[in-house]
């Protein structure tokens, strides 16, 4: 027991020194630059949320293709669509608070990393078209850094980086929310709360405040869980 209480005091410590560096990075110099790989590595999650709601739903996937300036899309066939446009955004928290739990010991934080490596490497070969292009780069690069890191880096270090990649992609599914929020308001660029609107005929207004308040809870969900935590 104090044992595993001390791993957990350690990992909330990784997860403290994660949210710092997360902090400075917002003030540093030519801080997109620095965060240009977890925004397509958040990109990736996203649209990967989406296959694997078409999927689950007895739907296939077509292609997921990454765009440069870190916009993506799952083109899919089937399935349930209001599960699938909904999966982007709320599966991108489930992951970043799944995260956030297995930063808590250092051998699930490990694991954490080898199974990311592993789902990166089935979605990069399985669904990113073309072969050749930007997306599927960004899923072999991913893939390869995080198999890399599973087998080179101390259990210790992996938890201060799954801390740090827990808060990014909670926070950047947080920001991409308050995107779709504004552009549900004043834009028609064709977005997943769009895809709904045109399907159900409710507002994307109204799908971008359902989505961010499902986010929020499953966040304050985690955010309990992580708490009870002895130690």
């Amino acid at each position: 027991m104090a044992r595993r209480r001390a791993r957990v005091r350690d990992g909330r410590r990784a997860l403290l020194w994660a949210s710092g560096a997360t902090l400075l990075l917002w003030f540093a110099p030519y801080a997109e630059v620095i965060v240009y790989p977890v925004r397509l590595f958040v990109t990736l999650v996203h649209e990967s949320a989406h296959a694997l709601a078409a999927v689950m739903t007895g739907g296939s996937v077509a292609y997921i293709q990454i765009q440069p300036d870190g916009s993506g899309v799952t083109a899919t066939r089937g399935g349930l669509v209001p599960l699938i446009s909904s999966a982007g955004y709320v599966g991108t928290i489930l992951y970043g608070g799944a995260l956030l739990l297995w930063c808590r010991d250092p051998r699930r934080a490990k694991g954490a990393l080898g199974a990311t490596a592993l789902g990166v490497t089935a979605v990069t070969l399985a669904f990113i078209r073309p072969a050749i292009g930007f997306g599927f780069v960004v899923g072999a690069i991913a893939s390869a850094l995080f198999g890399i890191l599973f087998w080179v880096i101390s259990a210790r270090a992996a938890q201060f980086l799954v801390g740090f990649l827990a808060v990014q992609s909670c926070l950047n599914a947080l920001f991409d929310l308050k995107v779709l929020f504004a552009l549900s308001i004043v834009g028609e660029a064709h977005t997943d709360a769009r895809a709904m609107q045109e399907l159900t005929r409710i507002p994307a207004l109204a799908w971008a405040l359902l989505w961010s308040g499902v986010s929020l809870a499953v966040l304050v969900l985690i955010a309990r869980a992580y708490r009870r935590t002895p130690g």
